[in-house]
């Protein structure tokens, strides 16, 4: 069973989604979508190999699209490690 880790740039791009979020939808919608993205980051303990592989980016990286982000995290023996989670349209080999 793996573990699962976010890592601080990955803890700071939630608040920053949920703070943009509130600001052009309010409270209500910010709380769902984080609370949605964080029920899909806690799927990858059931299936961690639903994302994409993006070695061409960073070698062991995986990408799972939810709804307008990209979350970006690789596996280790024990743990899934959410590394990033960018916009959809953000360039994810300049921002790992």
């Amino acid at each position: 069973m793996f573990k699962l880790a976010l890592r601080p740039l990955a803890r700071q791009d939630i608040k920053s989604i949920w703070l943009y979020t509130y600001e052009q939808w309010g409270e209500m919608q910010a709380d769902r979508y984080t609370r949605d993205m964080g029920v899909a980051i806690e799927g990858l303990l059931e299936h961690p190999k639903q994302g994409n592989p993006i070695d061409h980016i960073r070698k062991g990286y995986r990408l799972l699209h939810f709804k307008h982000h990209l979350i970006i995290y690789y596996l280790s023996s024990s743990s899934i490690d959410v590394a990033r989670i960018l916009g959809e349209n953000m360039d994810a080999q300049r921002h790992l």
